[in-house]
């Protein structure tokens, strides 16, 4: 495997260590990087880490979403608290497959949740949740 300059990337949550990504890359601003415990393998494709560009996702996103919970016979009442939901909008945000987030280890998968879900709600979009 070839040699990557990593650069540091400021991370916006202070309970968070600073977050590193392939310098040749294009962080979006405001984008979620998740640096994985270790490299993850899904579907021949290994993963060191998934960037999160939240912002750029759109209303056609999220009825794509509904559409293929549809196909599966699933159905968000609160997308806020679906993890179906919220998991194909973080791979949508990450534009992987969403069964490439489906399969990530649990510990992985909470962090995508909740950073997913955090978003979801702060847009307005949905109610809080008390």
């Amino acid at each position: 495997m070839e040699d990557i300059k990593r650069e540091a990337v400021e991370s916006k949550n202070k309970n968070e260590l600073a977050v590193v990504s392939e310098s040749d890359t294009k962080i979006p601003e405001g984008a979620y990087v998740l640096k994985l415990a270790k490299p993850y393998t899904y579907e021949d494709k290994t993963y060191n880490e998934f960037v999160f560009d939240f912002e750029s996702l759109t209303g056609i996103d999220m009825i794509d979403i509904e559409t293929e919970m549809a196909a599966m016979g699933e159905f968000a009442i609160s997308p806020e608290i679906s993890l179906s939901f919220l998991s194909r909008m973080a791979a949508k945000a990450a534009k992987v497959d969403s069964d490439a987030i489906l399969h990530l280890p649990f510990r992985e998968f909470g962090k995508v949740k909740n950073r997913t879900q955090n978003f979801l709600l702060d847009t307005g979009f949905t109610e809080k949740v008390l």
